[in-house]
């Protein structure tokens, strides 16, 4: 229950603005990357300096810039194959 409702206050906003997070400078993106770590660092019940790594591939989520990227992907596939909106 509480990991489904972080996923859908924290990531699912990340996935709202994908295309105006695109060309993000560094220092924002690395803000973006805090809360994400934060995020897993809560749903996993870890300590803020155990790594997290491995709770992040066992949510299967993708790196900040990694997401943006994937996503802005998705969306040119499905302009160019008309199944876009």
């Amino acid at each position: 229950m509480y990991q489904s409702l972080v996923v859908a206050l924290v990531l699912l906003r990340r996935d709202y603005g994908n295309a105006t997070l695109a060309g993000l400078l560094a220092c924002l993106l690395n803000h973006l990357q805090s809360v994400l770590n934060a995020t897993a660092r809560s749903i996993a019940a870890l300590r803020r300096l155990k790594h997290i790594a491995d709770a992040v591939v066992s949510f299967h989520w993708l790196r900040a810039l990694e997401h943006i990227k994937f996503k802005l992907a998705v969306t040119v596939y499905r302009a160019l194959h008309g199944t876009a909106p």
